[in-house]
């Protein structure tokens, strides 16, 4: 099977929101196990989270913009350029992410990880125009439990250096 037609197979698989969704239940396990310096984790997680976009069947209904968004970045992975560009700054930010937390830093982390999922709306806006709204929805899903596990995870420090 050829690359085009792999890439064609993964993409219409990618356009169930569901695929969507997990992503960001797939970055909190990634940055538990970052935070517990347990590289098996960090490895199967990180294959986890790649392959989840094929995990769902093609939704029997598609929306416009969320195809509009996962066209272009189709283009950006068909070009061999812009795909090791591409790949290049997502790898940056997982690998900042990753240590940031891999050294407990938390705020730090969290400020990453938020630069990075309103980067890709922003992203998304920016080259696709109105469309680019289309993440919107599971970038909130993501900001909420990342940042809602974050202020839990704080909090429950400073009262244990309290209880100290």
């Amino acid at each position: 099977m050829e690359w085009s037609r792999i890439l064609a197979w993964a993409f219409q698989r990618h356009l169930n929101p569901l695929s969507w969704y997990i992503r960001p239940v797939f970055l909190i396990v990634l940055v538990y196990f970052c935070y517990k310096r347990s590289w098996k984790g960090i490895a199967a997680t990180f294959v986890l989270m790649m392959s989840s976009m094929v995990w769902f069947p093609e939704p029997e209904t598609i929306n416009r913009d969320m195809q509009v968004v996962l066209e272009y970045e189709r283009m950006l992975l068909a070009d061999p350029v812009k795909a090791i560009l591409t790949v290049m700054l997502m790898m940056m930010f997982l690998i900042l992410i990753g240590t940031a937390f891999w050294r407990r830093s938390i705020k730090w982390g969290l400020v990453l990880v938020n630069v990075t999922l309103i980067g890709k709306v922003a992203l998304s806006l920016l080259f696709t125009g109105e469309s680019g709204w289309a993440p919107l929805g599971n970038t909130l899903f993501g900001l909420i439990l990342v940042n809602g596990i974050g202020a839990y995870v704080i909090a429950r420090r400073k009262n244990r250096k309290a209880d100290v």
